[in-house]
């Protein structure tokens, strides 16, 4: 298997995207949200980049049947009818139904692999599912999301420790520096995923405004079997 790894959604080149199997990761908390709205029986996810295209795509009349998720700054998308908090994604809530999502990093990192052969969501919650689903590829790309440019260190766990899980398949002469670091992080950290989150930039930030079960819940590994993978533009399970 060779891998490409890049720490942020900004360094990485669009073109090996194209026709390379994609993970993406966005521990805080994008991907963490999606494996729970799939868990909790969404009946399929419909990631946007921008604010305004979500609304649009959401008549009022459809409000029963299809629900507007998102965030902008860590904070709750006025109008919308979920935030980016996994609680939040019941199967009393979203059961059956359609969500039109929008997040600062996370769905935008899916549009912009939006030509890959494959794109699977993947979570510290889902890691070991997603390790097993993907260790036949032969093409790969780990893509951290990060923070709005910053690498944030969530996403650097949680994709060296999908690396150290697929190390028996990898190339060793694809491992990239910024692999290494990651791998580093993960061999260091990865025994105690949630105070590494709660000490990130992004988890102190998050608890700073309220949300610390949200951290909480981000930073539990592999207890999801769930590999949420995006179809023509769809998250389904």
């Amino acid at each position: 298997m060779n891998i490409k790894f890049y720490a942020t959604l900004e360094q990485a080149e669009k073109n090996s995207l194209q026709n390379a199997s994609v993970v993406v990761i966005d521990v805080l908390r994008a991907s963490s949200t999606i494996v729970a709205a799939v868990e909790s029986g969404a009946e399929r996810i419909i990631p946007i980049a921008d604010v305004e295209t979500a609304s649009r795509l959401v008549r009022p009349a459809e409000r029963d049947k299809k629900l507007l998720a998102g965030e902008r700054k860590c904070l709750p998308v006025p109008g919308f009818d979920l935030s980016n908090s996994p609680g939040e994604f019941t199967p009393a809530r979203v059961r059956g139904k359609t969500l039109v999502m929008t997040t600062s990093n996370g769905t935008r990192a899916i549009a912009t692999a939006a030509k890959a052969a494959r794109i699977v969501i993947c979570a510290l919650t889902n890691l070991h599912a997603v390790a097993a689903a993907l260790r036949a590829e032969r093409e790969l790309v780990v893509l951290c999301c990060g923070s709005e440019g910053s690498i944030a260190a969530e996403d650097l766990l949680c994709g060296g420790m999908l690396l150290m899980a697929l190390e028996p398949s990898a190339s060793p002469e694809s491992i990239s520096d910024a692999a290494r670091i990651a791998r580093v992080v993960a061999e260091e950290f990865g025994s105690n995923a949630e105070a590494f989150v709660r000490s990130s930039d992004h988890g102190r930030r998050l608890i700073e405004l309220g949300f610390e079960k949200d951290v909480v819940f981000c930073s539990r590994v592999g207890v999801s079997l769930s590999v949420p993978e995006v179809r023509e533009g769809v998250i389904i399970a």
